[in-house]
């Protein structure tokens, strides 16, 4: 597929590291609002936090994991690539190896040439804004893969590529292209093909791209499509809102730079040459499902070694307590999702702190590699907030979701952003505590609670578990996607005994490099906290499931020595999850029943010494689902339950607000 060279434009994305500023940015302006009619109990009643029902005991039982070396390799690559950082141009050539594992005859494959998303205004990529997501809609960006020769060495193929290639039914499109074969390549055998290409990089405006000097550069190779069991490729264009869905395979790649470039890339480095002017750098990999790496003359470099895995840290000169903050929290979250989802299977881990110009590089995930970035002046804050340890918590999740689970981002990308999201607030609260996203304050912020606050409301715009084209903008994407699926979990945790923790504990272990599917999912919830669970789960994330409820009355009546107290309650919403009501007596005393949220309505019937005073739904709350707070509780009392502190709520999205916007 050959074309003219055309010289992108210097011009530059829009700023922003990723889709998790959207959700904190999301989450504080929700928050004021939020908190004028939802209601504390604090002053009469402070509330518990769950136990910890992290994965223990039977639950995630020690079982062999599936490692680099057992893992399934179908598409395995061998590149040898030259940049010129100036021009933005990488020209490369090399093989890609295609194992049929399947049954079935294959007489064609699919090719994803990503960078053709950027090579004109209609594209399926350009044709859909971004609409309260990342990337700049009105930079004009021009970027190209050209595939200049493509070949089945043991067929002995001509050209395989035809001239005018395209996404199927889409002429305007050529992210996606169908490559007819000589003759079928047969069930286990394995087919080689030679490709020699140049790709254009465009000023970056989403995850690749150049900024000066700086090369972002991913998505910039012609990549076979995922081969599915059935004998079809899971194939697809580059999608606005999402993201991608590979085989595993073993990458050896070979990268020339000009000398004074540093380079960070997938996998590990196996040798360094220098000759002249050109430094020549070859990294390898086993089990990986995509290779991308950065360039820049401006980087300094930073390492650590950390629960068996030697950690790097590239980022612009100056910034060493960056680095240093990066590397910490990459540590410490090493430790954490090793024991929490299995431990990390590969050697290596580079980091990418993108400069200041490039930070729409920056927050996105990649094999044994991420990107980091935070706005310049966060630092200047006189409380700086957790940002950058909390961006680079989240990518480091991403490498169990995205890289070794391996989940098919397209058709359900909250399997990775959604479960990413969950696992990052834990991480978050276990490393720095629970008012670690801004220390300093009297009060603390929870990120689970910005999640919650930023997805109110959004479960009629889409199915949590739909494709990432069937949302109807980039807000509703991040508010299902991250925040609602996060907030889904948290609440499984809250009604199930922890069952949201316990089951992404046995979903990851038993999935290694398996490719699970949300039906993997629903299985593990069902395996540790039963069928109820399973059900409320699949109603959440398929069914636009919400739920509400309300305290309606309190009635309180003599029967002979002793009081009943009848309280109540209304459940709104399909999703029927069991339920703590506090209930307050008249001095004082506070006596908690349950209900298992079947039905419209209920009334809960107690007796005791003293009538009730206040009747409080979820007071510890543990199902954050719950669409509003403000009508949790019912009181007799006017001073029994207190007004959430405005001032306090309103100070904190501020601090927030700032912290993370451009």
């Amino acid at each position: 597929m050959s074309r003219r060279p055309r010289r992108a434009r210097s011009e530059r994305g829009a700023s922003g590291w990723g889709q998790l500023t959207a959700v904190v940015i999301g989450g504080a302006a929700s928050w004021g609002a939020v908190a004028l009619g939802e209601l504390s109990v604090g002053a009469l009643d402070p509330a518990l936090s769950p136990a910890d029902a992290g994965p223990q005991g039977d639950d995630v039982a020690e079982q062999a994991l599936v490692g680099v070396d057992d893992a399934r390799t179908v598409a395995s690559y061998s590149l040898e690539a030259s940049l010129d950082p100036h021009a933005h141009v990488i020209t490369a050539h090399g093989s890609m190896v295609l194992t049929n594992f399947t049954s079935q005859p294959l007489d064609h494959v699919y090719l994803h040439l990503y960078m053709n998303a950027f090579e004109h205004d209609r594209t399926v990529f350009r044709r859909r804004s971004g609409q309260g997501m990342r990337g700049d809609d009105g930079v004009s960006v021009d970027g190209f893969v050209d595939v200049e020769s493509l070949t089945w060495r043991e067929a002995r193929s001509g050209e395989l590529l035809p001239e005018h290639a395209h996404t199927p039914g889409d002429p305007e499109d050529r992210t996606d292209v169908r490559v007819a074969l000589p003759r079928a390549i047969a069930p286990g055998e394995r087919a080689t093909f030679d490709v020699r290409f140049r790709t254009q990089l465009p000023p970056i405006v989403l995850r690749a791209g150049y900024a000066g000097s700086f090369n972002m550069v991913a998505q910039w190779f012609p990549k076979l499509a995922k081969l599915e069991e059935d004998g079809h490729f899971a194939h697809f264009p580059y999608e606005r809102f999402g993201e991608f869905y590979s085989d595993y395979g073993d990458y050896d790649v070979t990268i020339q730079v000009p000398e004074g470039f540093e380079v960070g890339a997938t996998g590990a480095l196996v040798s360094d040459d220098r000759s002249g002017d050109r430094r020549t750098l070859r990294f390898s990999a086993r089990a990986i499902g995509d290779f991308a790496f950065a360039a820049w003359d401006g980087f300094a470099e930073a390492t650590r070694d950390a629960h068996g895995v030697a950690i790097r840290c590239l980022f612009p000169r100056g910034q060493e307590g960056a680095a240093a903050i990066q590397l910490d929290a990459a540590a410490a979250g090493l430790a954490f999702y090793n024991r929490e989802l299995g431990p990390y299977p590969y050697t290596h881990l580079t980091i990418v702190h993108p400069p200041p110009d490039a930070q729409e590089a920056g927050g996105m995930e990649y094999p044994t590699l991420f990107t980091t970035g935070e706005p310049p002046f966060v630092g200047l804050l006189p409380l700086r907030p957790r940002t950058l340890e909390l961006v680079t918590l989240h990518e480091l999740g991403h490498q169990w979701f995205y890289g070794i689970l391996g989940s098919n981002e397209n058709q359900h990308p909250f399997l990775d952003e959604g479960l990413t999201s969950y696992v990052t607030e834990r991480a978050l609260t276990e490393i720095y505590g629970e008012g670690g996203l801004l220390p300093g304050l009297p009060f603390a912020v929870s990120l689970a609670e910005l999640e919650r606050a930023a997805q109110l409301g959004a479960h009629s715009r889409a199915p949590v578990a739909a494709r990432v084209s069937d949302f109807p903008t980039g807000g509703d994407y991040t508010r299902l996607v991250y925040s609602r699926a996060a907030t889904i979990m948290r609440s499984l945790d809250g009604a199930y005994d922890g069952a949201g923790r316990r089951a992404v504990a046995r979903f990851a272990r038993a999935h290694r490099f398996g490719h699970p599917g949300p039906e993997d999912l629903l299985r593990a919830v069902r395996e540790v906290a039963g069928e109820d669970a399973e059900k409320q789960l699949r109603t959440a994330l398929f069914e636009r499931g919400s739920v509400d409820f309300v305290v309606t009355a309190i009635d309180n009546s003599r029967d002979g020595e002793r009081v009943r107290r009848d309280v109540t309650l209304e459940r709104r919403g399909a999703l029927e999850l069991p339920v703590v009501v506090a209930l307050h007596g008249q001095g004082g005393r506070v006596e908690r029943v349950s209900w298992d949220g079947k039905g419209s309505s209920t009334t809960l019937t107690t007796y005791g010494d003293e009538p009730l005073v206040a009747a409080v739904i979820d007071p510890e709350r543990a199902l954050p689902l719950d669409e509003s707070r403000a009508n949790d509780a019912f009181n007799l009392a006017p001073r029994a339950l207190a007004p959430r502190t405005l001032l306090l709520a309103a100070f904190a999205s501020t601090l927030v607000v700032h912290a993370v916007l451009p």
